[in-house]
């Protein structure tokens, strides 16, 4: 019949083992995130665009985690849970004025004939996943229904 003594010694050897088990687990190399690469526009002024180019993000990142990165987080915005979205106020210290806005568009390369085009983003920027290649712009502009404004500068 086991003694109290040799059940104690027998449960500091299993919590021994799970600890060895648990450093050993920890202790091998974590998998690699897979990365992809992807552009960014800023379009406060179209005289002077700012480009972010080959940003090295792990996949899965969307289009708002995209213009954190390439801003360091300088960004303003407030979250609407409603539309699992950020509106955008400021980037890097530049904010709308009248009706301006800050508008998110994708550069399409088959557009236009294969000379490529920006289009306005189908989903918020929180919403829109990011691949490998694209090229995300960020401009402000006028609201007008009848003649939407879309980023002057293209992708070199």
């Amino acid at each position: 019949m086991p003694t109290i003594a040799s059940a104690r010694c027998l449960a500091v050897v299993l919590l021994l083992l799970a600890a060895t088990v648990a450093v050993a687990a920890c202790s091998e190399d974590a998998p690699t995130p897979e990365l992809i690469s992807a552009s960014l526009l800023i379009e406060a002024d179209p005289a002077s665009p700012q480009w972010y180019e080959d940003l090295s993000l792990n996949k899965g990142v969307d289009g708002y985690e995209l213009l954190e990165a390439a801003t360091g987080g300088d960004i303003e915005s407030e979250w609407y849970p409603e539309y699992r979205s950020h509106f955008v106020q400021t980037i890097l210290g530049v904010a709308p004025e009248g009706s301006q806005y800050w508008s998110v568009f994708v550069w399409n390369e088959t557009a236009a004939d294969g000379a490529g085009a920006w289009e306005p983003l189908p989903v918020g920027a929180d919403l829109f996943s990011v691949k490998d290649g694209h090229v995300l712009g960020w401009a402000l502009v006028e609201y007008d229904p009848d003649n939407p404004a879309l980023p002057q500068a293209t992708p070199r």
